[in-house]
């Protein structure tokens, strides 16, 4: 095997090399790392290698110094899957451990992903071992991060080898707002909240595959990344009980099934998601209860919503579902509705400007009704009714009460919610709630109806 001078290689050399016609085995050095070589065989193909001693495998001499041990070869992978600057950078790797006395093909071999794992393979391995395997509801979510933002940049680079830089570019191109490509449906990629889940991704991605020891390095080039982005805006949009009842108003004259789903949620507050998917055998209309089973609710437990009367006329005023069980839905009830935040965009806010003559001054979603729900029901609960909005917004608690105290709280949250129906459909400028804060007491004298015996 003929051995060529060293000199420090760059990608045209070896796209020359690989090109010229050879009828043996060359080996080529590189004049940047010592030992890594490139070996050129005929017929183009081309591999990394590496030749190294390690410490102490010489054992020790008279003073204890720990010896060298004899050279040994790695193979580092193939040219050009493994790029020049992959190679340095292995190569690099694989030297500072053989001097603090690791073999490196013994850790190879404890390891066979170790460095020769891309970042497409370990997303693959993660999706299937982690994701899909705890049957996770964001699973989507995942997917979409690594096909849209993270193996476009990544999905070839050696997940042992991704620099901090690396992810920080991922981050930037997941932050710049683009079109989607021509045929695909939806609106534009990326924003800062896409960059943010997407490193959010990547970093569970990391810290799954250290645990699980896929990999060897401990670091997590992604963490703590995020900080770098624009700090996180709570959302602080509120409806006054006039703009709540113009809404109100507006989702009633849309009608079934995007109108009605927008006045459900301004009744009880629940997650858009959650009356979206709920199913005819959800809803007990003769006990006023909407029981949203834990495939359908974000703390994957039974969550059970009273409903108010006024709730229980819409549903029965629904048409029955004709080829399948989803309750709002435009194709039979086969599938539920999609396109929500289009409705509040379009239909909701055109309804809007024809009922009062104008646009509400506020950028209506599902979030902004859900959360006028827990403000207006904090005004009736005052500082004691942390618990139960919680309760009723559907929060988890972890405490260690809430561990063993497994009440609902049906029987407050319906009188809550009734007393906040009555406020949203009354038509005076000074509902049921007033300026003063009261208690749930209070509100059976207010009123006036029968609490559900349940839980």
């Amino acid at each position: 095997m003929k051995l060529e001078p060293q000199k420090r290689l760059t990608d045209p050399t070896l796209k020359s090399l690989l090109a010229r016609p050879r009828t043996t085995e060359e080996a080529v050095a590189d004049g940047a790392v010592p030992g890594l070589r490139v070996r050129l065989f005929p017929g183009g193909a081309a591999n990394w290698t590496l030749a190294l001693r390690v410490v102490g495998e010489g054992g020790v001499n008279a003073h204890g110094k720990r010896l060298l041990g004899r050279k040994i070869r790695v193979s580092l992978g193939n040219y050009p899957q493994i790029s020049l600057p992959a190679a340095r950078a292995q190569a690099n790797h694989l030297i500072e451990q053989a001097k603090h006395g690791v073999n490196p093909k013994i850790a190879l071999g404890q390891s066979s992903t170790a460095y020769s794992l891309t970042v497409r393979k370990l997303s693959e391995k993660y999706l299937k071992d982690y994701v899909h395997s705890r049957e996770l509801d964001s699973a989507k979510n995942y997917v979409s991060a690594f096909e849209t933002h993270i193996n476009p940049r990544l999905g070839d680079k050696l997940a042992e080898l991704v620099s901090r830089e690396d992810v920080r570019e991922v981050m930037n191109a997941a932050r710049a707002k683009r079109p989607r490509p021509k045929g695909v449906k939806g609106g534009q990629l990326g924003g800062v909240e896409a960059a943010r889940s997407t490193m959010s991704v990547l970093r569970q991605l990391y810290s799954w595959a250290i645990d699980e020891r896929v990999l060897k390095r401990q670091d997590n080039p992604a963490s703590r990344i995020q900080k770098n982005l624009p700090k996180k805006k709570t959302g602080e949009t509120v409806l006054s009980l006039k703009e709540a009842r113009i809404v109100y108003q507006a989702a009633k004259d849309c009608g079934y099934p995007f109108g009605d789903h927008a006045r459900l949620m301004l009744l009880d507050g629940t997650r858009c998601v959650e009356w979206t998917l709920t199913e005819e055998s959800n809803v007990d209309l003769e006990e006023g209860l909407n029981v949203i089973s834990a495939d359908n609710y974000k703390s994957d437990h039974v969550h059970v919503v009273p409903l108010v009367p006024q709730a229980i006329e819409i549903l029965k005023a629904m048409p029955k579902p004709t080829s399948g069980r989803y309750l709002l839905s435009t194709t039979g009830g086969s599938k539920p509705i999609r396109g929500i935040s289009k409705f509040y965009r379009t239909q909701l806010r055109d309804q809007i400007i024809a009922n009062t003559g104008a646009p509400l001054s506020k950028h209506l979603t599902s979030h902004v009704l859900r959360r006028t729900v827990a403000t207006r029901l904090a005004e009736l609960l005052g500082d004691q009714g942390d618990k139960l909005i919680k309760r009723v917004l559907g929060h988890s608690d972890g405490s260690v009460t809430a561990i063993y105290n497994r009440y609902g709280y049906v029987r407050e949250m319906r009188r809550a919610l009734e007393a906040w129906a009555t406020e949203l459909l009354s038509d005076g400028d000074v509902g049921v709630f007033g300026s003063t804060a009261r208690s749930v007491p209070q509100l059976d004298r207010d009123v006036g109806r029968r609490p559900a015996a349940v839980n």
